[in-house]
């Protein structure tokens, strides 16, 4: 069942757990709840993010699927940047919390964390002096570089 809801995620743009029950439902998989679903989807890391129209559906993760990944996350970034304290991600409104959660989800040793509003992310290096690295090590991850 799970190679079978990640072809179907590599097919076509899901924005209910519901619709992709019914599509595994209609390959053969009886008896699917909707919490196997939201379980399964959790086990393929799989997230929410808007398409080209805004509308928010499910997509494989970098370690399943990255240029799909990033070609949706990368449209909603406007720029990143870094005042020697800190990288400054802007995105497109109501966008900063899912992509400061994918920064989140792929760490990486030059980030400490970061913090999300509507539009805004702040990335928090480990350390100022590598906050070059800190902010590429973000464009990377966010399929920008």
């Amino acid at each position: 069942m799970t190679a079978a809801c990640k072809r179907l995620l590599q097919k076509q743009s899901f924005s209910t757990q519901d619709d992709i029950r019914h599509s595994l439902v209609e390959l053969g998989f009886e008896d699917i709840s909707q919490s196997t679903v939201s379980r399964l989807l959790a086990k393929l890391k799989i997230i929410k993010v808007p398409n080209a129209y805004g509308k928010r559906v499910y997509c494989l993760t970098e370690s399943t699927e990255p240029a799909h990944l990033h070609a949706a996350i990368s449209s909603q970034i406007e720029s990143v940047t870094h005042n020697q304290l800190l990288v400054v991600v802007k995105t497109r409104p109501g966008c900063a919390q899912l992509v400061a959660r994918i920064i989140d989800l792929h760490p990486h040793t030059t980030v400490l964390g970061t913090i999300a509003g509507n539009d805004t992310i702040m990335v928090a290096p480990h350390d100022i002096k590598q906050i070059g690295e800190c902010e590429a090590a973000v464009c990377q991850c966010l399929g920008l570089r």
